[in-house]
């Protein structure tokens, strides 16, 4: 908890309560090495009883430092430390001793632990007791002078020096904060990539193996038939709210009639013939055709690489519909690469019509999460790579963990992708992920599935999402909904 002026909360930060205990240990030395040393040479102070009254209340202070729960109750070691002072310097004469030395570290203690403010009583308490001896005395020695000059000084400069130390302690641990996350993942995503890569495991097709010269033909005709709109639709999947069961939104996937090729593979050979942007738009067009039959307070999420959503061409399409509450337009981690700062400057008057922005595949290929910093994406997907056996993979569980801080950090929603199990739902519940798809919450289907919840693996506040990132569109507890939670 911050050291702020005013503060009256409970301090509970390790390094204050650190210095503070620094700050009493100090206190109790300083009198107890004080109260000997009279003891021992008396003739140190023209009133040693007084002297040892002064250490012993110096002493007692440490009990303060130690036990106050409150910053203002702080002020009470004020006014002790204001006692002491007048007791070991304001009542003597004007020597500088050893004594006069620990009451100056004992002054500075003070000041330190109370994060470098001196109340205004304090401060008046100490700088009489200081001119207590002149005014007796009816002049000034070089050597009170000297401890005078010490004395406000160090109330001068040492407070704020403190204060200024504790802004950049707090902004240090701040960023710290933020950089342990970032680094965890990246450490624990580099390991699980590496893994992945292992000799032995099955490594993917490049996009131009399977197809061969013979093969562009067919596929060219085939893309030419899809982008005209003939055999393309639509299947939509749903996204699960762990808290309450209910189906928060619709995820558009393409279908691809009369073709021998998956989506996704097909997609890839769009892109070696440079068909790909056009493949897109019209899979976009599709998808925009179910986005105003979407249920009630369902959003709709579509699926566009970055470079084709700037494309002049796609923002025209998106311009045509004015009201664009309830989209959510998915990017990929991947392609989001390069584009950042364009895409910021692109996605602007789409969120101004109320449309979302998605990052998809996090974690498919660790890149880049500066770039997902900047264009402040309203949800992150989680690939289903990190997904899959959670429930029994420590590395995936630490990731996905250190993500859901990451999202909390920059005001996103984590989605993950890929569930098809209740021990991994339970484990990504347990991790704080707020939103699920997968085959064990709703296969790809016919526009509009319900959830396909069948068992309540984890328990949750059901509170609303709502209140973690404001959003225009809103799960609503209709009958989408399906509750995870224990009846």
């Amino acid at each position: 908890m911050a050291l702020i002026e005013g503060t009256v909360a409970i301090e509970t930060d390790d390094h204050i309560l650190r210095a503070r205990r620094t700050a009493a240990t100090t206190r109790a030395t300083v009198g107890l090495a004080g109260i000997v040393l009279i003891l021992v040479q008396p003739s140190l102070l023209a009133h040693p009883a007084l002297g040892i009254v002064g250490f012993v209340t110096i002493a007692l202070t440490a009990l303060v430092h130690l036990w106050a729960p409150l910053m203002r109750w702080l002020r009470i070691e004020e006014a002790f430390a204001g006692t002491a002072a007048v007791l070991i310097v304001g009542l003597q004469d004007q020597r500088v001793t050893a004594l006069s030395m620990l009451w100056l570290a004992a002054l500075a203690s003070g000041v330190m632990a109370r994060g470098g403010r001196v109340h205004w009583i304090g401060r008046t308490v100490v700088l009489t007791a200081l001119a207590l001896p002149v005014i007796r005395q009816g002049q000034l020695s070089s050597e009170h002078m000297a401890l005078c000059v010490a004395s406000v000084g160090l109330l001068l400069t040492s407070g704020r020096l403190t204060r200024e130390l504790n802004h950049l302690l707090r902004q240090a641990r701040h960023a710290a904060e933020n950089a342990e996350t970032l680094l965890l993942a990246g450490d624990i995503a580099s390991r699980v990539a590496k893994r992945d890569d292992a000799p032995g495991s099955q490594r993917r097709p490049h996009v131009g193996e399977a197809l061969s010269a013979g093969d562009r033909p067919r596929v060219e005709a085939t893309l030419a038939r899809l982008i005209a709109g003939d055999g393309l639709s639509m299947a939509v999947q749903p996204i699960v709210d762990v808290r309450t069961g209910s189906i928060y939104a619709y995820e558009a996937l393409a279908r691809f009639a009369g073709s021998t090729e998956g989506p996704l593979h097909l997609l890839s050979m769009a892109a070696m013939l440079g068909k790909r942007d056009a493949l897109e738009r019209a899979c976009l067009r599709a998808a925009l055709a179910l986005f105003g039959r979407r249920p009630a307070s369902t959003s709709l999420s579509v699926n566009l690489s970055a470079p084709v959503l700037l494309d002049p061409l796609t923002l025209k399409m998106l311009d045509e519909r004015r009201d664009l509450r309830g989209l959510i337009i998915e990017i990929t981690e991947e392609t989001l690469v390069h584009a950042d700062m364009q895409l910021l400057t692109a996605i602007a008057p789409l969120r101004e019509r109320g449309a979302r922005l998605a990052v998809d595949d996090m974690g498919a290929g660790y890149s880049g999460l500066r770039q997902i910093t900047t264009v402040r994406p309203s949800y992150l997907k989680l690939d289903r790579s990190l997904i899959s056996g959670i429930h029994h993979d420590q590395d995936r569980a630490a990731l996905v963990g250190a993500l859901v801080g990451y999202s909390n950090q920059v005001g996103s929603l984590l989605v993950a992708e890929g569930v098809e199990y209740s021990a991994e739902l339970r484990v990504l519940g347990e991790l704080g992920v707020p939103l699920v798809q997968g085959f064990y919450t709703g296969r790809p289907a016919r526009p509009w599935p319900q959830a396909e919840i069948t068992s309540s693996p984890v328990a949750l506040d059901p509170a609303p999402l709502a209140d973690m990132v404001p959003l225009d569109a809103m799960p609503a507890s209709a009958a989408t909904s399906r509750s995870l939670l224990p009846a």
